[in-house]
C-alpha cells in the first residue's frame, strides 16, 4: 500500500536534487504549465521508494468511498486515457481520478491506485 510521505513546494523539491524528477500529471493531461508555486506530493510506493507527482492546485488527503468513483464515458475514456473515473464528493463537486499507470514508471503504485476502474 501506498502512502503520502510528505508535501513540499516544487522549488523545494528540485533545489534538493532527490535524483528522480517529480512526474507533472497535468502535462501528461496537455495542461498549461503549473505555476512556480506548485507543490509535490510525495508518495512511497509498494516495494519502490519515493515517487514525487507535481500538483499545481490545493492538495487534500482523504479516504475516498468506492461507491462516490463513477467511470468515464467510454468516448471521454478512449479519448484522455490519463484520466479514469470521476469522484464525486459529499458536496456535490467532482474531482478526476488520474489513471496510475498512465503517468508513473512501471513498478510504481501510487495511493487510491486500487480504486481506478482498469484495476477492477
Amino acid at each position: 500500500m501506498s502512502q503520502v510521505m510528505r508535501i513540499v513546494t516544487a522549488s523545494e523539491w528540485t533545489a534538493a536534487s532527490r535524483g528522480a524528477a517529480a512526474i507533472d500529471v497535468l502535462a501528461t493531461l496537455g495542461a498549461v504549465p503549473w505555476a512556480r508555486s506548485g507543490r509535490v506530493l510525495v508518495v512511497r510506493g509498494a516495494g519502490s521508494g519515493e515517487l514525487a507527482l507535481l500538483a499545481a492546485g490545493a492538495l487534500e488527503i482523504a479516504e475516498v468511498d468506492a461507491t462516490t468513483v463513477l467511470p468515464l464515458p467510454v468516448l471521454l475514456a478512449t479519448a484522455v486515457p490519463q484520466i479514469s473515473a470521476v469522484v464525486v464528493a459529499s458536496d456535490g463537486s467532482l474531482s478526476l481520478l488520474i489513471e496510475p499507470s498512465a503517468v508513473t514508471a512501471s513498478g510504481h503504485t501510487v495511493v487510491g491506485e486500487d480504486l481506478c476502474p482498469s484495476h477492477s
